[in-house]
């Protein structure tokens, strides 16, 4: 599988949440077939569950690598797809980058978050 990664460097300003988030086919991040904005503080942007994927993200302290969903079972098919997040949350700059084995074990282990 791929390696997860999640920086959080220096304040960038006010406790803004700005995201990018995007879904890949395979083991690379391009091109995407997904992707969506996603915004906090109120939650907002392009995606389709802003609400939830915020709610989500906000009791691990913004961090995509420490998500605990219990999403159910999944297959072990190797069919793999490569999520990523770019942004801020809360003035910490994210760069977020995994590979998981399906699109179920992606939904799985992060949730809303990655329903785009």
């Amino acid at each position: 599988m791929g390696v997860a990664r999640a920086v959080a460097a220096g304040s960038t300003g006010a406790r803004t949440i700005r995201l990018v988030l995007t879904v890949a086919k395979g083991e690379s991040s391009p091109p995407a077939q997904r992707r969506a904005s996603l915004t906090g503080q109120p939650a907002g942007g392009s995606h389709r569950q802003a609400r939830t994927a915020c709610g989500q993200r906000a009791k691990v302290g913004g961090r995509v690598d420490k998500l605990q969903v219990d999403g159910g079972a999944c297959t072990m098919q190797w069919d793999p797809v490569t999520a990523t997040a770019n942004g801020t949350w809360k003035g910490r700059k994210v760069a977020y980058r995994h590979t998981f084995g399906n699109a179920c074990t992606l939904g799985a282990a992060a949730g809303a978050v990655f329903s785009l």
